[in-house]
């Protein structure tokens, strides 16, 4: 008899214990937390950095939250930055669905939860996933890690990035006002205003190839009331070295050519009063302009925000400064 209880007892227990494991794993008792809606407004690059739209005001700089679409979680963040105009900036740190990843693109709206998301990860999960140990979150432990190296945690994401890469994009284009070395009608050295554009690719990790052009109009040359235009196209094979407060230093060396037109050099103007001697003058100084010669210089890129730079270069081609945009 006292056998029979115990066994009974036992088998009580036995379903107990059961019922609570079902309950703990399953979630089926936890109510649905609190969700809002977000509009991605700009993604960077490397698709780590996303800024965001705070209009419901329910994160803080500092809160971990976690991205849905459908109810489904895609992804998880930490806010590094919240301004004024409730935008919010936001690093990836793991992707859970890849597919609804690839969904994410600008102007999108998502479903923004706020803390722990184990809610709407044990829904999709097995009672022997849910038991497994969940994976240690990578921190941001302020806004100045929004542009270190840290890897999104899925192997399966393809972002095409290189841990040897300082600059993790493929391209660079750029756009500035500078210096121009030249002669002035006299023949003293001067220099011009020079605009100035120019594109880069990454040939291999930290080995850039770049094209540029420039462009700029020398008044009274070569004699009073003709002007000259002056065409820069340059080369440029560089590489990047990593410096302070977020800057790379790219060193080069490559050539550059400058083609000068001056359509009435050269030309008598009827007046009578250009003699041969002085027509002749005048197309040997626009000659004089033209140039092919080998330059050695470096840019400096200075990070302002995810995927823009402040620009400078100080070579023996050209002084010039402007912005650039990675791509």
């Amino acid at each position: 008899m006292v056998l029979g209880s115990v066994a009974h007892a036992q088998n009580v227990l036995d379903d107990i214990e059961e019922e609570d494991r079902l309950e703990s794993t399953s979630g089926s008792n936890e109510s649905a937390p609190n969700l809002v809606s977000e509009t991605i407004k700009v993604i960077a690059p490397s698709k780590k950095i996303f800024i965001l739209t705070n209009d419901n005001k329910s994160f803080s700089k500092g809160d971990f939250i976690s991205l849905l679409l459908g109810n489904k979680l895609v992804c998880r963040a930490l806010v590094a930055k919240v301004n004024e105009d409730l935008l919010s900036g936001i690093k990836i740190v793991k992707i859970y669905n890849v597919n609804l990843w690839k969904q994410l693109k600008v102007g999108k709206e998502v479903l923004v939860l706020k803390g722990d998301d184990s809610y709407y990860s044990n829904l999709e999960k097995t009672p022997k996933e849910t038991a497994a140990k969940n994976k240690k979150e990578s921190k941001v432990q302020d806004e100045d890690d929004l542009f270190n190296s840290t890897t999104v945690n899925d192997d399966d994401l393809s972002l095409e990035e290189s841990s040897k890469r300082l600059i993790k994009t493929d391209n660079l284009i750029s756009a500035g006002v500078g210096l121009l070395s030249a002669k002035t009608a006299e023949g003293d050295s001067a220099r011009y205003t020079h605009v100035n554009a120019s594109w880069g690719y990454q040939l291999a990790d930290n080995i850039w190839a770049e094209l540029a052009l420039g462009t700029n109009s020398v008044n009274d040359y070569p004699s009073t009331g003709l002007d000259t235009r002056l065409i820069s196209i340059t080369t440029k094979l560089k590489y990047t070295i990593n410096a302070p407060f977020y800057s790379y230093i790219m060193p080069y060396v490559g050539y550059q050519i400058i083609r000068a037109d001056s359509p009435g050099a050269g030309v008598d103007d009827g007046t009578g009063k250009q003699t041969p001697a002085l027509l002749a003058d005048e197309l040997t100084k626009v000659d004089s302009l033209k140039k092919s010669t080998v330059i050695f210089g470096a840019t400096v890129l200075k990070r302002i925000v995810p995927g823009w730079f402040i620009r400078a270069d100080l070579g023996t081609d050209l002084i010039s400064g402007g912005l650039t945009l990675e791509f």
